[in-house]
């Protein structure tokens, strides 16, 4: 028996491999200028890209040193769900109890002596005991609202991208595939626009 199980478990595995899709990634490639001029005006593509980041940290520190009043709202929100949850949880664990200590869900007849009734079913409610909800975590909410509201995409990369072919260098991008690449080509497509990202990671 155990050696069929176990060949069960392989041709299960080898299944979910073969279900699994191809996982692609962007590669972008920079190819200077041949010039002196172009490469000097490379430099100030450097620049500029150095003081956008560093605006962009900045707001985005700004925005952090302000979320607390978003952060407790959203905490607050949350705590107000796990009550709501942990109600429904202790009155299914009191009817699972119940259950357990009657022995409900099993068949017996509805005119069974000394039970009303309206105790008797015939379907099995409870045969799992109920799941308790997980309380909030603040830190993980902190996390989830910097995320959402302050890590935004400042657009650095794609003004140096554009500044980069305007001193004659060349920015190439090809979506590769990465994992999973049974009868996939090296190289994919190149995406129309630089920061498409449909169907890579």
């Amino acid at each position: 028996m155990a050696p069929i199980l176990g060949l069960l478990a392989l041709v299960a595995a080898v299944a979910l491999a073969g279900c699994a899709g191809p996982r692609y990634a962007t590669e972008v490639r920079y190819l200077p200028p041949t010039s002196q001029a172009g490469l000097s005006c490379l430099q100030g593509c450097q620049t500029d890209m150095q003081a956008c980041q560093a605006d962009c940290q900045s707001r985005r520190q700004s925005c952090i040193a302000g979320i607390e009043p978003r952060v407790d709202a959203a905490f607050g929100q949350a705590l107000h769900q796990y009550e709501a949850e942990r109600r429904v949880y202790m009155r299914e664990r009191q009817y699972y109890q119940l259950d357990r200590a009657m022995q409900f869900g099993l068949y017996r007849d509805p005119f069974y002596y000394g039970y009303p009734a309206s105790f008797w079913y015939t379907d099995r409610f409870y045969d799992d005991p109920p799941v308790p909800p997980r309380a909030p975590s603040r830190d993980e909410i902190r996390a989830a609202v910097i995320d959402r509201e302050c890590n935004v995409d400042c657009g650095c990369q794609g003004a140096f991208d554009q500044c980069y072919i305007g001193c004659g260098g060349q920015v190439e991008r090809r979506v590769i595939c990465v994992e999973n690449c049974d009868g996939e080509a090296p190289t994919s497509r190149i995406p129309n626009n630089p920061t498409q990202r449909d169907g890579t990671e």
